[in-house]
């Protein structure tokens, strides 16, 4: 489950960006919980949508754990955007339109739909 989360957050950010031109020179801690894995998605990408908004960031790699309990601790690194930094589209939301979280073999599948 904390590998599909890191590459749910890189993906967000693939469409933001070209994530590997980044310097990855600053690093944000994120932890919070919540009552089920398709929340804890949405919640996840939306607080990403925000610190990209708010603080002017877009990131190139996670260090994501997801537990059982639906507890996620993430470490994110990325760098500040500046006038260098070529923005592909602007995301808006994850949203809980089609949204699934399924366990297959081999890993887990997430689907969620951006607002762009």
């Amino acid at each position: 489950m904390s590998a599909a989360f890191a590459f749910s957050a890189s993906g967000l950010f693939s469409l933001i960006t070209d994530t590997s031109t980044l310097q990855q020179d600053k690093a944000v801690s994120l932890a919070f919980s919540s009552d089920s894995y398709e929340n804890l998605l949405v919640k996840w990408l939306n607080e990403l949508i925000y610190i990209f908004d708010t603080h002017q960031m877009v990131f190139g790699r996670f260090e994501v754990a997801v537990s059982p309990d639906f507890r996620l601790s993430a470490t994110c690194f990325g760098q500040k955007i500046t006038a260098a930094t070529v923005l592909h589209h602007y995301v808006k939301a994850a949203t809980y339109h089609l949204l699934k979280v399924k366990k297959i073999s081999g890993g887990y599948k997430l689907q969620v739909v951006l607002d762009i």
